[in-house]
């Protein structure tokens, strides 16, 4: 079993986290649009669970992948995650709120999550013509 897993992983037209409480409003999967270029604001939430005795400094990267092409549409939102050790498992939410994101091209785009360098999960999404 891998020492951080993503349990929960949501685009969303909002997230908050307030006191381990994550708040997710209108989840979604793609994004309908009726013309390009377009900008989009929408949410990231993401649940993560911390296995029992992991401690540490790790870097988490966020990125947005166009698929078609690998490139990043946006730079990589990077946060250090310094985790004390528990002897019981344990969870991290992260809320990420994107405001004004320019799409040029219609297709499908990732969600790229990274951990100390390694893929820790990617959520797929669409930007579709109305």
């Amino acid at each position: 079993m891998k020492e951080i897993k993503v349990e929960m992983f949501a685009l969303c037209q909002g997230a908050h986290n307030l006191d381990g409480h994550l708040t997710i409003v209108n989840t979604m999967d793609d994004f309908y649009v009726t013309g390009l270029p377009v900008r989009i604001t929408f949410g990231v939430a993401i649940k993560l669970y911390i296995q029992a005795g992991v401690e540490g400094e790790k870097l988490l990267n966020i990125s947005i992948i166009e698929k078609s092409t690998g490139e990043n549409i946006l730079p990589p939102i990077s946060t250090n995650l310094r985790i004390e050790r528990l002897d019981k498992a344990s969870h991290i939410n992260i809320a990420l709120n994107l405001q004004n994101v320019l799409y040029e091209r219609f297709g499908t785009y990732d969600v790229h999550l990274e951990l100390d360098g390694g893929r820790l999960d990617d959520f797929a999404f669409e930007i579709i013509k109305k």
